[in-house]
Protein backbone atom coordinates (compact mmCIF):
# COMPACT_ATOMS: atom_id res chain seq x y z
CA UNK A 1 0.00 0.00 0.00
CA UNK A 2 1.45 3.74 -0.80
CA UNK A 3 1.80 5.85 1.85
CA UNK A 4 2.96 9.00 -0.12
CA UNK A 5 2.66 9.92 -3.13
CA UNK A 6 4.85 12.65 -5.08
CA UNK A 7 4.21 13.84 -8.85
CA UNK A 8 6.58 15.74 -10.58
CA UNK A 9 7.33 16.26 -14.53
CA UNK A 10 9.55 13.95 -16.46
CA UNK A 11 11.25 16.95 -17.83
CA UNK A 12 15.21 16.39 -18.87
CA UNK A 13 16.01 20.45 -18.03
CA UNK A 14 16.21 18.58 -14.05
CA UNK A 15 18.98 16.41 -15.19
CA UNK A 16 22.31 17.89 -13.70
CA UNK A 17 23.91 17.33 -16.82
CA UNK A 18 21.38 20.46 -18.52
CA UNK A 19 22.17 22.90 -15.44
CA UNK A 20 23.81 25.81 -16.75
CA UNK A 21 24.61 29.08 -15.62
CA UNK A 22 20.50 29.90 -16.00
CA UNK A 23 18.42 27.78 -15.02
CA UNK A 24 15.52 27.61 -17.36
CA UNK A 25 12.96 25.66 -14.84
CA UNK A 26 14.86 26.90 -11.51
CA UNK A 27 10.66 27.26 -9.81
CA UNK A 28 10.40 23.88 -10.88
CA UNK A 29 13.62 22.27 -9.82
CA UNK A 30 13.48 24.23 -6.38
CA UNK A 31 9.96 22.97 -5.79
CA UNK A 32 10.70 19.22 -7.01
CA UNK A 33 13.71 18.95 -4.98
CA UNK A 34 12.47 20.12 -1.68
CA UNK A 35 8.97 17.71 -2.00
CA UNK A 36 10.76 14.68 -2.73
CA UNK A 37 13.20 15.39 -0.22
CA UNK A 38 10.67 16.24 2.09
CA UNK A 39 8.02 13.08 1.05
CA UNK A 40 11.83 10.53 1.16
CA UNK A 41 13.37 11.58 4.13
CA UNK A 42 12.69 8.60 6.63
CA UNK A 43 11.79 6.05 3.58
CA UNK A 44 13.70 3.42 2.91
CA UNK A 45 12.62 2.37 -0.68
CA UNK A 46 11.29 4.41 -3.41
CA UNK A 47 9.47 3.13 -6.24
CA UNK A 48 9.81 5.59 -9.44
CA UNK A 49 6.96 4.79 -11.82
CA UNK A 50 6.46 6.46 -15.23
CA UNK A 51 6.16 6.24 -19.04
CA UNK A 52 8.30 8.68 -20.07
CA UNK A 53 11.93 7.80 -21.31
CA UNK A 54 13.11 10.52 -19.24
CA UNK A 55 11.57 9.24 -15.99
CA UNK A 56 13.74 7.16 -14.36
CA UNK A 57 16.78 9.69 -15.16
CA UNK A 58 14.86 12.38 -13.79
CA UNK A 59 13.26 10.42 -10.82
CA UNK A 60 16.72 9.48 -9.79
CA UNK A 61 18.19 12.55 -10.16
CA UNK A 62 15.59 14.13 -7.83
CA UNK A 63 16.36 11.12 -5.14
CA UNK A 64 20.38 12.66 -5.74
CA UNK A 65 19.89 15.56 -4.98
CA UNK A 66 18.11 15.35 -1.86
CA UNK A 67 20.39 13.17 -0.35
CA UNK A 68 18.71 9.93 -0.51
CA UNK A 69 20.33 6.94 0.46
CA UNK A 70 17.53 4.22 0.37
CA UNK A 71 16.98 1.79 -2.05
CA UNK A 72 15.25 1.98 -5.20
CA UNK A 73 12.59 -1.10 -5.87
CA UNK A 74 9.15 -1.63 -6.54
CA UNK A 75 5.75 -1.81 -4.30
CA UNK A 76 7.30 0.82 -2.19
CA UNK A 77 5.26 2.70 0.36
CA UNK A 78 6.74 6.23 -1.05
CA UNK A 79 6.04 6.46 -5.19
CA UNK A 80 7.73 8.92 -7.06
CA UNK A 81 5.30 9.14 -10.19
CA UNK A 82 6.79 11.06 -13.21
CA UNK A 83 4.02 12.60 -14.75
CA UNK A 84 3.31 16.01 -17.02
CA UNK A 85 -0.17 17.53 -18.63
CA UNK A 86 -0.36 18.30 -22.37
CA UNK A 87 2.26 19.95 -24.28
CA UNK A 88 -0.41 21.71 -26.50
CA UNK A 89 -1.05 24.54 -24.78
CA UNK A 90 0.13 26.97 -26.92
CA UNK A 91 1.47 27.65 -30.74
CA UNK A 92 5.37 27.63 -29.08
CA UNK A 93 4.20 24.32 -26.92
CA UNK A 94 6.50 20.98 -28.26
CA UNK A 95 2.84 19.94 -29.80
CA UNK A 96 1.17 23.50 -31.00
CA UNK A 97 -1.69 24.53 -29.80
CA UNK A 98 -4.35 22.00 -29.17
CA UNK A 99 -7.90 23.42 -27.63
CA UNK A 100 -8.53 20.27 -25.62
CA UNK A 101 -5.21 20.57 -24.08
CA UNK A 102 -7.05 23.50 -21.61
CA UNK A 103 -9.66 21.31 -20.49
CA UNK A 104 -7.88 17.65 -20.30
CA UNK A 105 -4.98 19.73 -18.40
CA UNK A 106 -7.94 21.28 -15.76
CA UNK A 107 -9.00 17.63 -14.97
CA UNK A 108 -5.76 15.96 -14.36
CA UNK A 109 -5.39 19.47 -12.16
CA UNK A 110 -8.46 19.09 -10.50
CA UNK A 111 -7.64 15.12 -9.79
CA UNK A 112 -4.41 15.91 -8.55
CA UNK A 113 -5.75 18.31 -6.11
CA UNK A 114 -8.61 15.87 -5.16
CA UNK A 115 -7.01 13.61 -2.31
CA UNK A 116 -9.58 11.84 -4.37
CA UNK A 117 -8.18 8.24 -5.44
CA UNK A 118 -11.15 7.47 -7.76
CA UNK A 119 -10.96 10.65 -9.99
CA UNK A 120 -6.97 9.64 -10.19
CA UNK A 121 -8.58 6.30 -11.72
CA UNK A 122 -10.98 8.11 -13.83
CA UNK A 123 -8.40 10.20 -15.96
CA UNK A 124 -7.97 9.37 -19.85
CA UNK A 125 -5.14 8.03 -20.94
CA UNK A 126 -5.54 7.88 -24.47
CA UNK A 127 -6.92 11.49 -24.10
CA UNK A 128 -3.55 12.11 -22.64
CA UNK A 129 -1.28 10.59 -25.71
CA UNK A 130 -3.06 12.77 -28.12
CA UNK A 131 -2.18 15.67 -26.03
CA UNK A 132 1.51 14.78 -25.52
CA UNK A 133 0.54 14.39 -21.55
CA UNK A 134 2.80 11.25 -19.66
CA UNK A 135 2.51 9.33 -16.81
CA UNK A 136 -1.20 9.85 -17.26
CA UNK A 137 -2.33 6.26 -17.32
CA UNK A 138 0.61 5.78 -14.58
CA UNK A 139 -1.73 8.11 -12.17
CA UNK A 140 -4.91 6.20 -12.59
CA UNK A 141 -3.25 2.51 -12.55
CA UNK A 142 -2.07 3.70 -9.07
CA UNK A 143 -5.37 4.69 -7.79
CA UNK A 144 -6.25 1.23 -6.69
CA UNK A 145 -3.21 0.94 -4.29
CA UNK A 146 -4.10 4.45 -2.68
CA UNK A 147 -6.31 3.83 0.02
CA UNK A 148 -8.25 5.99 2.68
CA UNK A 149 -7.90 9.35 2.85
CA UNK A 150 -5.01 11.90 1.59
CA UNK A 151 -3.66 15.07 2.74
CA UNK A 152 -2.33 16.53 -0.44
CA UNK A 153 -0.35 19.90 -1.70
CA UNK A 154 0.26 21.26 -4.92
CA UNK A 155 3.32 23.80 -4.20
CA UNK A 156 3.69 24.15 -8.14
CA UNK A 157 1.25 23.78 -11.63
CA UNK A 158 2.76 26.12 -14.35
CA UNK A 159 3.29 25.65 -18.18
CA UNK A 160 6.17 28.19 -18.71
CA UNK A 161 6.73 26.25 -22.14
CA UNK A 162 3.70 25.29 -23.17
CA UNK A 163 3.52 21.83 -21.32
CA UNK A 164 1.63 22.10 -18.12
CA UNK A 165 3.88 20.56 -14.87
CA UNK A 166 2.94 19.75 -11.43
CA UNK A 167 4.40 18.95 -8.18
CA UNK A 168 2.15 17.65 -6.21
CA UNK A 169 2.56 15.02 -2.71
CA UNK A 170 -0.02 12.91 -1.53
CA UNK A 171 0.16 11.79 2.23
CA UNK A 172 -1.83 9.29 3.70
CA UNK A 173 -3.68 10.85 6.77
Amino acid sequence: MIRRLVVVPPVPALLPRYASLTDPVADLRRSATFVVGAMTREAEEVSIVGDDPFAEPVGRALLDATGFAGRIGDDAEVVLAMANGSAKRGEKAPGHLDERAFEFDDVVDAALRSGDPRRLAALDPESGAELWASGIGVLRDLAPRLEGTWRVSVPYADAPYGVLWWVAAWVAD
